[in-house]
C-alpha cells in the first residue's frame, strides 16, 4: 500500500476462497482501485479474512464504503467495509 490511509478501505469477513480478481472486480465499480492487498498467514499461506483496497481519492474510498456496506455477500458472508484510519 502506498500509504494514504484516508484512501484505503478495510474489507472484513472475507472467506478464504475470495481471490484478488473477484474482489477487484467488485471494488472497481466504485472507482479506480490503486492497490489491493489480501494479507496471508506466514505459516499456512492462507488468507487472514480481510483485505485493504486503496482508491484514487478519499472521496472514492468514502463512496465505496457507503455503496458496498451491507450489500456485498460472497460465499454466504456479508463483507464489512470501513475507511482505514
Amino acid at each position: 500500500m502506498s500509504g494514504n490511509s484516508n484512501c484505503t478501505v478495510y474489507i472484513g469477513n472475507l472467506d478464504e476462497r475470495v481471490t484478488d480478481r473477484v474482489l477487484y472486480d467488485i471494488l472497481i465499480q466504485a472507482g479506480l482501485v490503486v492497490d489491493l492487498h489480501i494479507p496471508k498467514d506466514k505459516e499456512t499461506d492462507k488468507p487472514k479474512g480481510f483485505a485493504f483496497a486503496e482508491y484514487e481519492t478519499e472521496e472514492v474510498a468514502d463512496y465505496a464504503v457507503k455503496l458496498f456496506s451491507g450489500l456485498v455477500t460472497l460465499y454466504n458472508r456479508t463483507l464489512k467495509f470501513a475507511v482505514r484510519s
